[in-house]
């Protein structure tokens, strides 16, 4: 009977502590709830920033690979056309030559004498050597009839000789009214080699 008096005496006294460690529990829970979100939109926002970051690191990558690729392919194309087409102008010169005077001859025209100028490709004078082309302009004086001459020129254009016409002009033939005479005006490229561009370097002399 005496602890029921006692524990009625005193219990707003125990019903104020207990609300009293309720309500520090709650704060300490809510707290640390706090925090953990807090904590929380940290991390999300440290992951996806990493992930926008290792994003952005996978399309440089893609770029890069895509660019090595390209360079690749390109030099590819390159050595194609030093070691296999455009050769040096000892080696492929007169090849030049006998493809323009058996297309004449195949058309029925007629060849005069051909002329040809030199210089370096590209013209910086800084760039190795064997990264440069030996430019030839060729001077093509051919006559004959009309239909004769433009398949001359389309053939010049299809030939394996890297040939390329940059202008031409025409003129009404001596011979008569029926023939043209015609300037064409071409230009090619050679691997230019030490002495080519040795050569050039003199003024007035040709390579």
């Amino acid at each position: 009977m005496r602890l029921e008096q006692a524990v009625f005496r005193h219990l707003p006294t125990i019903l104020i502590a207990g609300a009293v460690a309720v309500a520090l529990n709650l704060v300490l829970y809510f707290t640390a709830v706090s925090r953990l979100d807090r904590f929380t939109r940290s991390v999300k926002a440290e992951v996806k920033a990493n992930q926008a970051q290792i994003e952005q690191l996978e399309a440089r990558d893609r770029e890069v690979s895509t660019g090595v690729d390209h360079v690749r392919a390109n030099k590819q194309v390159v050595d194609d056309l030093t070691g296999k087409i455009l050769l040096t102008k000892g080696q492929r010169l007169v090849e030049v030559q006998k493809t323009l005077a058996a297309l004449a001859e195949a058309h029925r025209l007629q060849l005069d004498t051909i002329g040809y100028s030199y210089s370096i490709y590209p013209t910086d004078q800084k760039m190795a050597w064997g990264h440069r082309f030996l430019e030839v302009g060729i001077a093509v004086p051919v006559s004959g009839p009309y239909q004769e001459l433009k398949g001359f020129m389309r053939d010049i254009q299809d030939s394996p000789q890297f040939l390329s016409i940059t202008s031409l002009n025409l003129a009404a033939s001596a011979q008569g009214a029926a023939l043209i005479q015609t300037n064409l005006a071409l230009v090619t490229y050679f691997v230019a080699t030490e002495q080519d561009i040795r050569d050039l370097a003199v003024k007035g002399k040709r390579p």
